[in-house]
């Protein structure tokens, strides 16, 4: 009698188990549903930061193009201070390179030990760089025709035909060296830098007025760089609020180029990179309209981090030649507002270091195909 009840209870207590453990399983696969259905990882994010495979086709629109670099965080809205990162974990930032192989996502380790090497001189006393390898010939681009302008487009002039983009030819390594946030009083002298070396590089510009920041402009130019669109206002909140919203501003600063230089700007940069925590819901679109228009925008995937607080001129320096000897095709960001002198003063080493490791420098257009982030 004894042992039929010690029987009935372990039947009883092990059907109890079996029951809270089907259970859970249905619990879990119930989750792991809802997980899979929402799909995409945690968004990168970008600007003064970073984020990094798709093959880039001349026949694709650029917003379709995905990236490399997951280290920073983009500008605030004040200029240089980082933007909240969608997330801090690189292998879930479904980041991924443009053209060539992929590649980790991690970004380099910023070093903040003492240089072994002397420190730079200052650019007027660097010793001369060895020259840059010559570009490889390129025939001229075939241009796509403008598209039909809707009557009440709020921007008529603001269209562009887009040429097809001319291939990365393989063994070709080329750096193309971009700051954000110009023009400043640190213009001038990165000029003279950049002079020095015979290197032409791209200024992402936003809008500012006064008549020194309008002469850097004008002799961005004369000396024969690329004057691109960052952003008017540099507020995210109020530029990524709609695509109108940002057309506005883009609208602006266009503007602004235009009547200072005479140049008419055919590529930009999102401010805080074309993925941001401000511009979840609307970043596809907007990329959408600027494509239409025929503006291409220009990620990057090697990151100086000289926007990231606490990173020393040494770790701008290690960031740009450890990130850099990964591609072929390297975009570097970094800044030329007035707080950055770090940067101005590492970029005779960085010029001299990347041109011995058999780098040529160019500054970027739309014939150029953009590495680009992955759009939510």
């Amino acid at each position: 009698m004894k042992n039929r009840r010690k029987l009935r209870h372990i039947r009883t207590v092990l059907l109890s188990l079996t029951t809270v453990g089907l259970f859970c399983l249905c619990v879990w696969l119930f989750y792991q549903g809802l997980f899979e259905q929402d799909g995409a990882a945690p968004l990168p994010v970008s600007e003064p930061s970073s984020r990094p495979t798709l093959e880039i086709s001349s026949a694709e629109p650029p917003f379709s193009i995905a990236s490399s670099n997951a280290s920073q965080g983009g500008a605030d809205a004040s200029l240089g201070e980082p933007i909240p990162m969608a997330s801090s974990a690189a292998p879930e930032s479904a980041l991924a390179v443009s053209e060539s192989a992929a590649v980790s996502s991690e970004p380099a380790a910023v070093s903040s030990a003492p240089a072994s090497a002397a420190p730079p001189a200052p650019a007027s006393e660097a010793p001369a760089a060895p020259s840059a390898p010559a570009a490889p010939a390129s025939s001229a681009a075939p241009t796509t025709s403008l598209p039909e302008i809707p009557a009440d487009d709020p921007y008529p002039d603001l269209y562009v035909a887009r040429p097809e983009f001319i291939p990365h030819q393989d063994g070709d390594k080329v750096v193309y060296l971009t700051f954000d946030d110009g023009p400043s009083n640190l213009t001038i002298p990165l000029l003279d830098v950049l002079d020095k070396y015979g290197v032409k590089a791209t200024f992402f510009v936003v809008g500012k007025t006064s008549e020194e920041d309008k002469e850097a402009l004008r002799q961005t130019a004369e000396r024969g760089h690329t004057l691109a669109v960052h952003s008017y206002t540099h507020e995210y909140k109020q530029i990524y609020a709609s695509p109108r919203a940002f057309l506005d501003d883009f609208a602006r600063e266009y503007a602004l180029i235009k009547e200072t230089t005479g140049v008419s700007p055919t590529i930009y940069r999102c401010a805080g990179g074309s993925v941001n925590s401000y511009n979840r819901d609307t970043a596809r679109s907007i990329a959408e309209e600027m494509n239409r228009r025929g503006y291409i925008y220009y990620d990057w995937n090697v990151d100086s981090g000289d926007a990231v607080p606490g990173t020393t001129a040494e770790g701008i320096y290690q960031n740009v030649i450890s990130q850099t000897s990964r591609y072929d095709k390297a975009v570097v960001l970094m800044h030329n507002s007035a707080a950055k002198k770090d940067t101005l003063a590492q970029l005779p080493r960085i010029i001299e270091k990347l041109q011995a490791m058999g780098y040529r420098f160019a500054a970027l257009d739309n014939t150029v195909a953009p590495i680009n982030f992955r759009l939510p």
